[in-house]
């Protein structure tokens, strides 16, 4: 999630309100929250009691952020909670039935691949930085992902839920590499956007003027 620089000066105060969450996100669910971020469409919140008790957790770690660290944006900025608490509820909840029905099929078959595929990326690219590496890494599976997904939701729901479904994730995926765009956008750092992201937000660093001027200037 990309966090204004209203209160940039007080960094641990985000720090604090996500050891929070994380905290209770973890006891609550019993399964590790970097897993779960990679690809928040977790069996652990397809059912519906677990969902309401995921968006109460995730609406504590956004009261935090607009309270405590007066970050006003909190909750309208891109996060998996945002998206699937708020911004796509509706539509999460007409596709859940079809996710729950598909997530044991997808989640054995998909998550250890695309794992895998996007840790061999990565590598292939070892310029990156730390940072940009766990980008890279988080784009490539959600790439990955995405593709194995669909034919497994297409094979078992019904075609209107097969095609919510498959909208959503899409959805999430997109809004998700733009939210990591706009970022290296405002930090100046769009050279430095992987390839995998890129490719998830159509965006073609060939194609960017802005990014030929300052390539040509260094």
């Amino acid at each position: 999630m990309y966090s204004s620089g209203q209160n940039a000066s007080d960094p641990e105060c985000f720090q604090s309100c996500n050891n929070e969450w994380r905290r209770e996100f973890e006891e609550n669910f019993k399964v590790n929250c970097t897993d779960f971020y990679d690809f928040p469409f977790h069996p652990k919140i397809l059912q519906y009691a677990e969902y309401l008790k995921y968006c109460e957790i995730a609406e504590k770690q956004t009261k935090c952020f607009l309270e405590k660290c007066e970050d006003q944006s909190a909750d309208r900025v891109f996060s998996p909670s945002n998206f699937l608490c708020h911004f796509k509820r509706t539509q999460f909840l007409s596709a859940r039935p079809c996710l729950e029905d598909t997530e044991p099929i997808t989640f054995l078959k998909c998550d250890e691949f695309c794992h895998k595929k996007a840790v061999e990326e990565v590598f292939i690219n070892g310029e990156l930085d730390k940072y940009e590496n766990e980008l890279s890494l988080l784009c490539s599976f959600q790439e990955c992902y995405r593709e194995c997904h669909r034919p497994i939701i297409e094979e078992v729901c019904s075609s209107t839920l097969a095609d919510a479904s498959i909208d959503l994730i899409q959805a999430y995926v997109q809004w998700h590499a733009t939210d990591i765009y706009d970022w290296h956008i405002l930090s100046e750092n769009i050279d430095k956007l992987p390839a995998s992201c890129a490719r998830l937000t159509g965006y073609k660093p060939e194609e960017d003027p802005v990014l030929d001027i300052m390539n040509s200037i260094t």
